[in-house]
This record gives C-alpha cells, structure tokens and sequence, in this order.
C-alpha cells in the first residue's frame, strides 16, 4: 500500500500526470460546450434557452454541492474521478449519437447540462481535496496558480477552438472529440495511486448519514471565525462580479458603441489577467502569509471593476485595463485561497469545505443574475461595475484590519463539531 509521504516524495510526475490528463479532457469539453451553445443558437435564437440552459449547469454547484462535497470525503477519491469522467464521457457519446441520427432536442442539452455538472463537480472536488495529500504544502500555491493558468487558456482558447472544429467537422464529430480526450483523464487514474484521508474528524466509519456530515462540514466552516468571513466576503463581491458577465456585451454595444470585436477585446482583457495572475502565483508563489495575496487581490479587483465603471465612451482602453486588473487579481486571489483550504483544514474535510465555499459563491451569483436588470434598467449600466468595485475594494480593506482574517493562517482551525 502505498503511504502520502512516499507519493509525495515523488510527487511531480505523478500529480502532473493527473494534472495534465485532466486538461487535455478539458480542451475537449470547452469545444463541446462551445459547440452546443452554438448549436442552441442556431436552431432556437432564443436568449430564454440560452438562459435555462446556463441555469441548469449552475443549479447543481447550489443545491447539491455540499452533498458531493460529503460524498467525496466518504468514499474513495480515485474511484469518485474514475466513475465521474466516464460518466460525463457516456453522456457526451450519447449526445453524438443523438447528432448523427439527427434526434436532438433543447431537452436533451438541458439533460447533458445536468449530467455534465454533476459529474464535473464530482471530479473538481476529488480532485482538489486529494492535491494536498499528493503535493507538499509549500508547492500548493505555485500549483493552484497552475490551475488558475489553465483556467485562463481555456476561457481564451475554448470559443476559438469550439468555432475552428464548427467549421471543419460536423456536431458529432465534435462530441466524439469530447469523449476522445476524456480518456487522458481516465486511463492515467488506473496506474497512479490517488492517497485517502485518515478517517479523523468525521464519522462515516461508525455509519453517520450523508445529512450529519453536511452539516458537520458547514459547521466547520462556519465556526472558524476568520474563514467564515472570507467565504462571506467572497461571495458578496461575486454577486457583483459573476452576474456581470450578462451586462458586459450591452456595456460595449451602448456605452462604448463598440461591436463584436470591441466585446472580443474586453473578455480577452480579463482573460489575459487570469493567466497572468496563474503565471505570477505559479513563478512566485505568492507572499509568505498566503492571506496577504487574497486580501491584495481583492482590492485589486475592487479598482479593477472600478475602472471599468468609470471609463467614459471615449476611454474603452481603461475598461479594458480594468479587465486585465481584475483577471490578474482573481487568478491570484482564488489560487491563493485554495492553497489556504489545502494548507489548512484536515484532508477529510476538504471536499465539504470547498463545495460548500462554491455553493455559496454559486447561490450569489444566480442571486445577481436575478437582481442585475431591474437595477441596471432603474440606475444605468455602469451603476453595476460602480457599486461592485466601490464595495469590494471598501470590504477588502476593512478585512485587513479584521483579526480573525490577517491571522488565519496563525490561529489553530476550530475543532469540528456537529
């Protein structure tokens, strides 16, 4: 059997194999994705469809996340990737086979939607709570900045890659190539021990049910003071900061009378960010005190959001200045923050205290996408990108004078408690 300390005493190639598996198979599934958006298009035209199918991906990181968090640290984590990829694999080829027989319906992407989120969200939580047991504590950000990286590429590449393959191979082909570049994930996972936690702060050996343990890892979270109020403040300024994504294309088309292109170079702006912050988080690894690059690069996305609120008609190049801040600052600071959870809270906590963290930044942001056009159609649009960087670079200096936050990192994480 083998130890943690002699996986991590080889750690690299073992964990990079896993890790680049996974993104090659996430090369795949960004130009599927790409693919049946357009497809949506396409044949419905409709922003209602677009809408409910973005709803339906979202909707299991709200309501079932803390319950595959839970799930995850009960059983065993290679097992859990294995069964998740396949899965999402199985349905990806049911969906090429419904292309080439020409028998899809909006009903069946809404189901894949699902699927693929239940199964992605299965794979990220296994994923990343087994990171700390493979990689040594002071390689934890440099690799989280390798993820936020790889986030960044993807966003960038994704819809070009997606609209490349369109114009070359036919949807079928394309969701065939999903399930191709799944198998780089899945085949690696048979021949690399994957280690599990010691069975500590919980009771599944004595046989608690699914609904104790959920509770238990919400509890956690919520009786350490300091990230109680890290989760808290991250999920409020992601109610600003997710929902505006609906808003940015009739900021281009009605403040800065810009067109497609002009809405191409601001995602890019952000995307740029995102892998500069990975690259920096990954050479650098951050300060010593990893809450210090949180608390710098929430502020730094506050101004960032700002700017792009304050930008007049005539100054796109500071809208999109601002993009690249803020995408600098979110690969820092969400890197930062899940070398933190790693470094910190017990190996067998990990998948609840991560999906629990992501169901509250989830339930904030479809709160924003509700809330976004009443108060966009009331005060402007860059009324939205005003109060989100005013209040998130208020509350982000406000947490540097907030004990329980600044010392973290110092404090012994509270003991877990039903």
């Amino acid at each position: 059997m083998t130890t943690n300390n002699e996986v991590r005493s080889n750690w690299a190639p073992r964990f990079f194999t896993l890790w680049t598996g996974q993104a090659l198979s996430l090369i795949g599934s960004r130009a599927a994705q790409f693919a049946l958006i357009w497809w949506m298009v396409e044949t419905t035209g409709s922003v209602a469809v677009l809408a409910t199918a973005s709803l339906f991906a979202y909707l299991p990181d709200v309501f079932l996340g803390p319950f595959i968090g839970a799930l995850v640290d009960r059983w065993n984590r290679r097992v859990v990737m294995i069964v998740a990829d396949t899965t999402v694999a199985l349905a990806s080829a049911w969906l090429a086979y419904l292309f080439w027989v020409d028998s899809v319906t909006v009903w069946h992407v809404y189901a894949i939607n699902i699927i693929s989120s239940l199964g992605r969200n299965f794979q990220a939580y296994a994923m990343i709570a087994s990171t700390s047991l493979m990689v040594p504590e002071r390689h934890l950000s440099r690799v989280q900045g390798a993820n936020e990286t790889l986030n960044g590429i993807l966003n960038i590449g994704g819809p070009p890659l997606g609209a490349l393959l369109l114009a070359i191979l036919p949807y079928h082909a394309i969701m065939e190539l999903d399930v191709a570049t799944a198998a780089f994930a899945i085949v690696p996972l048979f021949f690399i021990a994957v280690p599990q936690p010691a069975k500590k702060t919980t009771d599944t050996v004595s046989g608690s049910s699914l609904i104790v343990e959920v509770r238990r890892g919400i509890s956690y979270m919520w009786s350490w003071q300091g990230l109680r109020y890290l989760v808290m403040i991250g999920a409020s300024t992601n109610f600003f900061f997710n929902a505006s994504i609906a808003i940015i294309p009739l900021l281009v088309t009605e403040h800065f009378k810009g067109d497609a292109i002009a809405l191409g170079w601001l995602n890019s702006g952000f995307g740029i960010g995102v892998i500069a912050g990975g690259v920096a988080l990954t050479i650098w690894g951050g300060f010593h005190k990893r809450i210090l690059t949180i608390l710098t690069g929430q502020v730094m996305a506050g101004l960032g959001f700002l700017l792009v609120g304050v930008a007049p008609e005539e100054a796109f190049w500071l809208a999109w200045g601002g993009m690249l801040l803020s995408g600098v600052a979110s690969g820092s600071v969400n890197g930062s923050f899940k070398a933190l959870i790693q470094a910190r809270v017990p190996p067998d906590l990990q998948g609840r205290v991560f999906s629990t963290h992501n169901s509250a930044v989830q339930a904030t942001t479809v709160l924003g996408l509700v809330t976004i056009t009443p108060v966009t159609a009331f005060l402007g649009i860059r009324s939205w990108f005003l109060a989100g960087g005013i209040f998130a670079t208020l509350l982000s200096f406000v947490a540097f004078f907030m004990s329980s936050i600044v010392k973290i990192e110092s404090r012994s994480a509270p003991h877990n408690r039903t």
